[in-house]
């Protein structure tokens, strides 16, 4: 198995052009729960946080987390904090709960069993990179893999990460979701290349009727790209816009098979109580089943002026036989982080056995 997961990071990065990374178990040393308040420029590296297994950091800066194994993070009011292929496990906490933060990036962590794996609710800079997220398991309004709440400003990310939820070991919502978040016109909330699905074998069986792969837009909000996301009955539905202006859904794989939750592919139904225009669907290719056995690629709901589709291909027949391999093996983060070493070599360091 070792050689198996090395062998599949070292393939990802080839294909990237980065030299093979070495895969190394990092050698953790146990600690109390941390609480700081104030701090600036410190380093958590490779820690097991013991008693509540929490990290809180309040009104600090320049904070960087690495290889840590825990349940739960918590920042408020911070800056430029940095969270790196962490593990957070089996807890009835949100995995990292973020408050009013600036420049946030969790980038390679796995999260599993954890209540949602980022919620983020106010800020900007938000990067959510390349990590992996098992079974969240909520409930409502929590259970996602990444929520935006409020979130505005340039470079705010949710991209190449992997979520599975597991039927009967999980409670998820939308995957992903953009509650009156909003980005610029130059630097839209940017959705991308996310793996999205639901029980390998049951798709989104007994999972909440409610929930989808991405909702955009959900309560309004602006300037936002989605693209080349791949989602596989990650919920009762694809990917949804509910509200909002300016908004781009482009080159997304959704498949969705019979369950006794789904309903439709893809929507645009303003529900936000404000105006809604500038939505566009485009390139997208789209096979969705509802309960009853019926093809239901794509819905109208009204409400969205200006609503743009082109090129889509729905009800798409081909895509059971295209469907695109997952970025990582389970449980490793699509996109762990590369440290060097002193000895020049590219490293990925993990605080769980590979």
């Amino acid at each position: 198995m070792h050689y198996f997961v090395t062998l599949i990071v070292a393939l990802l990065f080839m294909s990237a052009g980065i030299a093979e990374p070495v895969i190394a178990q990092a050698i953790l040393t146990d600690s109390p729960a941390i609480q700081w308040e104030g701090k600036t420029q410190q380093t958590l590296d490779s820690l097991r946080i013991k008693s509540d297994g929490s990290i809180k950091l309040e009104s600090c800066a320049d904070i960087t987390i690495i290889a840590c194994e825990l349940r739960s993070i918590e920042l408020i009011n911070c800056d430029r904090i940095t969270i790196r292929n962490c593990w957070l496990h089996d807890s009835a906490r949100i995995g990292v709960q973020i408050g009013s933060c600036r420049q946030v990036l969790i980038e390679g962590c796995r999260m599993e069993n954890v209540v949602s794996g980022v919620y983020a609710c106010g800020g900007q800079g938000v990067q959510v990179i390349g990590n992996f997220v098992r079974n969240v398991q909520g409930p409502f309004p929590r259970g996602q893999l990444s929520q935006f709440d409020t979130v505005t400003g340039a470079n705010n990310i949710v991209r190449d990460n992997y979520a599975i939820n597991e039927r009967g070991k999980s409670r998820p919502e939308d995957c992903i979701n953009l509650y009156k978040s909003a980005g610029t016109a130059e630097s839209p909330i940017l959705v991308e290349n996310n793996y999205l699905t639901g029980d390998p074998i049951d798709g989104s069986q007994d999972k909440s009727a409610n929930g989808s792969g991405i909702m955009l837009g959900d309560g309004g909000g602006s300037h936002i790209l989605c693209r080349k996301n791949t989602i596989l009955s990650a919920g009762q539905m694809g990917i949804g816009v509910a509200g909002g202006h300016f908004i781009r859904v482009e080159d997304n794989f959704v498949l969705g098979l019979k369950s006794n939750v789904s309903s439709n592919g893809l929507y645009a139904w303003n529900q936000s109580g404000q105006p809604s225009d500038q939505v566009t669907f485009t390139r997208n290719r789209v096979s969705w089943v509802n309960k009853d056995g019926d093809e239901f690629s794509w819905w109208e709901g009204g409400g969205v002026q200006q609503l743009v589709l082109s090129e889509n291909h729905f009800a798409d027949t081909t895509l059971l036989k295209a469907i695109p391999k997952p970025p990582s093996q389970a449980p490793m983060p699509s996109k762990p982080w590369v440290s060097q070493r002193a000895d020049g070599a590219a490293e990925v360091r993990l605080p769980w056995k590979p």
